[in-house]
């Protein structure tokens, strides 16, 4: 980009994307800290402090930008927030536990292919038009999983179908927030979600929970502020720029991903990694500009 461009880019403009890039930077942050704790804590346990600490946040954002504060948690569609609310919940446990086993890079891109399952549910649930383009990107998707998954030393084991499955239901989450979309606010939809997700893991207590040390407590901590700091810096960064003209960013979760994994595990992404990453990132594209 030229100096010309940068100068002429509207100052707002330049900020959501700035908000946007430290909102994909924070999610980063938020997988690495949950890597590190899902080798001494079971999932449920640290799913219950990530909701409880980012409840402040997002209480925050739904007490500032509401405009009736007595009503935020007011739904005509309990039963609708209740089944995000459980899928939400599978879609974070396949997440946590496909983190366990595999780098932080490798689970990462394979929840990219997200898209290709929106396109899909989209396609058989809601019954939306599927053109040659959006055919071409479920393809691409499709073969960068086999590569990350089934062309490297993973061979489809048990925890590379947890990722697969984390980002179909995460797919299934965000078709659901979009139909609740239409009746309550962002932050109705994630307080309820929020709170759900607390007492399902609550429910979830048992022997192996165990109290947290200090510095375990500080990475909890971490886990829960860089989530609810995401959910609130991103909606920052769509009031000054459109999602189009940032999604694309959502990719540069795959380089902090192999950053931080590669600080802080040791981890070094393979080939089959990279290049199945870059024909799901090619089929995002593609999806994006089918839409578009």
């Amino acid at each position: 980009m030229s100096v010309a461009s940068v100068a002429a880019t509207p100052p707002h403009r330049t900020r959501g994307i700035l908000l946007y890039s430290l909102a994909i930077f924070l999610l980063a942050v938020m997988d690495a800290s949950a890597k590190w704790l899902t080798h001494g804590y079971p999932v449920g346990e640290i799913i219950f402090f990530r909701s409880l600490f980012a409840l402040p946040i997002l209480l925050v954002l739904g007490l500032r930008h509401s405009s009736a504060p007595a009503r935020l948690l007011a739904t005509a569609q309990p039963w609708r927030h209740l089944l995000r609310g459980m899928v939400v919940m599978l879609t974070i446990v396949t997440f946590f536990m496909a983190l366990r086993h595999l780098p932080l890079a490798t689970v990462t891109v394979i929840t990219l292919a997200n898209p290709i399952f929106m396109l899909l549910l989209g396609l058989f649930w809601l019954g939306e038009q599927v053109g040659r383009q959006q055919w071409l990107a479920v393809g691409l998707g499709l073969i960068g999983v086999l590569v990350v998954c089934g062309l490297s030393g993973l061979q489809f084991n048990a925890y590379s179908l947890l990722a697969v499955a984390s980002a179909l239901s995460y797919a299934l989450a965000t078709l659901l927030t979009r139909q609740l979309s239409a009746h309550d606010s962002p932050a109705t939809i994630a307080l309820l979600g929020t709170l759900l997700m607390l007492l399902f893991s609550a429910l979830s207590a048992g022997r192996d929970w165990q109290w947290p040390g200090l510095a375990d407590w500080l990475v909890l901590l971490l886990l829960g502020l860089s989530g609810g700091l995401a959910n609130f810096v991103n909606a920052l960064s769509l009031r000054d720029v459109p999602l189009s003209a940032v999604a694309p960013l959502e990719y540069s979760i795959l380089l902090w991903a192999a950053a931080l994994g590669y600080f802080f595990f040791a981890e070094m992404p393979g080939m089959s990694t990279w290049l199945g990453g870059a024909l799901i990132i090619a089929s995002g594209v593609v999806v994006a500009r089918a839409k578009h």
